[in-house]
């Protein structure tokens, strides 16, 4: 054999050689890599929440999932996304991630933003401090920030809505929210299911009533705290009409309290005799703003009264309430009201007693 044969045959074989050692030396590599892609982050069932920051770097948020142990190893995380092409596809915010999940799932949860959705539930006839409390309960806004916010009279002209308050503009439903959100992100969200929510024949009607939007808001605040049946808010909202037009004052309960900072209880007479600019026993016409979110059947009632004659109602302590025309009528309305309370407090003591005896 030739000299440039048997150095071509050791060339040969010292690459061989090279290449043996380099599997040999990767094998475990190889294998801590395809267990890796395997195995979930810890072998026990628990969910680990925590936020990925906007401008987070890949490998950033590779080290934040291991030291969460969602998974065993940052390096070849990082090694994986990349071999998808998803370096730069990573998104930010708040996750969820259960610690059985693999590799591969996590990476697909934060590709496709996956993120938790925080609900938040805003009953109607919410005031703008109880949704205030509502959202910083949930961790989505402060209630300071809320507050602020709703009450900054340039904020509120730059949504179009001339009020002092957003009270009343707060649409009541259900929302979803994403982190990172803020308050006016917030209450931007809401204002805008109020404008969806409003009748289509909202400025007509408006228009014939001779009411601003602000007071058309306002006395559907006042209908959403007297009502509890929805068949009567036309009502309602018709006996409101028949007051404002003889200059009656509209005399509603929830007026009386709402500015009372925590009111919470049944409203008294001293209540009633309180000087305040909302309260209706006081004063003639509508209060100055909204006393609460009223939802859109109240925001309908309010533009669409029932024509009646009735000038009084009382509750009949059932959620329904008694309509007369005449205070004669009012008044013995009122009486069976009396009586039926009578009756339901001794039932309540005659209960109480026979509960006590049984123990």
């Amino acid at each position: 054999m030739s000299a440039l044969k048997r150095a071509g045959v050791a060339l040969i074989s010292l690459f061989v050689a090279a290449c043996c050692l380099l599997v040999l030396a990767a094998a475990p590599l190889l294998l801590h890599f395809w267990l890796f892609l395997r195995l979930p982050g810890k072998p026990a069932m628990e969910t680990r929440q925590f936020f990925i920051p906007p401008k987070t770097g890949a490998f950033g948020i590779a080290q934040l999932l291991q030291s969460q142990e969602v998974i065993r190893d940052a390096r070849a995380f990082y090694l994986m996304a990349w071999l998808k092409n998803s370096l730069h596809r990573l998104q930010a915010g708040e996750y969820a991630f259960s610690t059985l999940l693999t590799p591969e799932q996590v990476l697909d949860q934060i590709v496709n933003g996956r993120v938790v959705i925080h609900t938040a539930t805003l009953p109607e006839g919410s005031t703008i401090w109880d949704v205030a409390r509502i959202y910083e309960q949930k961790g989505l806004a402060t209630s300071d920030e809320f507050l602020d916010l709703s009450g900054n009279p340039d904020f509120i002209r730059e949504l179009g809505i001339r009020s002092p308050s957003l009270e009343g503009y707060l649409f009541p439903q259900t929302y979803q929210f994403k982190k990172p959100i803020d308050a006016s992100a917030i209450i931007r969200a809401m204002v805008k299911e109020f404008r969806r929510n409003l009748p289509d024949d909202w400025e007509r009607r408006a228009r014939e009533t001779g009411m601003t939007l602000n007071q058309v808001v306002t006395l559907a605040s006042i209908i959403e705290k007297e009502a509890v049946v929805d068949s009567e808010r036309p009502i309602i909202s018709g006996v409101f009409y028949n007051r404002l037009k003889i200059n009656m004052p509209l005399q509603s309960d929830p007026t009386a309290v709402y500015d009372i900072p925590g009111f919470s209880g049944a409203v008294s007479s001293a209540h009633l005799s309180r000087q305040s600019p909302y309260n209706t026993y006081q004063i003639k016409g509508l209060p100055p703003g909204p006393i609460c979110n009223p939802g859109a059947k109240s925001l309908r009632a309010a533009l669409h009264p029932d024509k009646v004659t009735f000038l009084y109602f009382v509750s009949n302590n059932d959620g329904t309430h008694s309509f007369s025309t005449t205070i004669d009528e009012h008044r013995r309305a009122i009486g069976h009201y009396r009586d039926i309370r009578r009756k339901t407090a001794a039932e309540k003591d005659s209960q109480a007693e026979d509960n006590s005896l049984e123990h």
